[in-house]
């Protein structure tokens, strides 16, 4: 995994936001490439670690990084999407390798989280607003229930913005504290940058250690 990560740091530092649409459209119907590395290693390498302003770096966060992030994360889940439309069960089980999702999964989702009512639009927002929460099985039950291509693309945008902007700003952040270091900036701005970004990286560490139990408590109550 750890070489994984490198190499995908390495291909987006060399091909710039390319690289980023390109990676979040991947990770969408590869689940095995981490996702949270994407953005973030956009907002380490792209935004300036020099930028002044909260303005500044949230206008440099968005554009470098949550943007091409959700737009290539955006056109990658169209692809589970319309294969559970189209093909249902058949195509998810077949391609359940890459998904690491089966046709039971997505049917456990539909039964707990969509009810045919307007929070459907909330729970596909939130289930990509939420770095930790495996995107794939949400845009896959989207289309095993046929909702709506406008309102799934619309709230899908936006999650992945609001995902992007989080991720995007612990790895500028990261860059920062480092930055800090080097430029042997006041002692307790650089203290207060490491910690946030210590204290991210646990709770992003943490969450993603419990996506297996989720998964699993949600297959044990179909």
């Amino acid at each position: 995994m750890i070489d994984l990560n490198n190499t995908l740091f390495t291909v987006i530092k060399n091909n710039g936001w390319a690289s980023v649409i390109l990676g979040g459209l991947i990770e969408q119907v590869i689940v095995p490439i981490p996702s949270p590395i994407i953005p973030m290693a956009a907002g380490f390498l792209f935004v300036p670690k020099d930028s002044l302003g909260f303005l500044a770096v949230f206008k440099q966060i968005f554009l470098k990084a949550a943007l091409p992030f959700s737009i290539g994360s955006t056109i990658g889940s169209t692809m589970v999407y319309l294969a559970a439309w189209f093909g249902g069960k058949w195509l998810i089980d077949k391609f359940s390798r890459w998904l690491e999702i089966t046709w039971e999964d997505v049917e456990a989702i539909k039964t707990k989280y969509f009810k045919g009512k307007a929070t459907d639009e909330l729970v596909i927002f939130a289930s990509r607003a939420i770095p930790v929460v495996p995107s794939v099985l949400f845009s896959a039950a989207c289309g095993a229930v046929r909702i709506k291509p406008v309102s799934f693309y619309l709230y899908t945008a936006l999650g992945l913005l609001v995902r992007g902007m989080l991720l995007g700003w612990l790895g500028w952040q990261s860059g920062e504290a480092l930055f800090g270091i080097s430029e042997g900036l006041d002692k307790w701005e650089m203290i207060l940058s490491i910690a946030f970004v210590l204290s991210g990286a646990v709770a992003l560490l943490w969450a993603y250690s419990q996506r297996k139990k989720w998964l699993a408590s949600l297959r044990k109550t179909k």
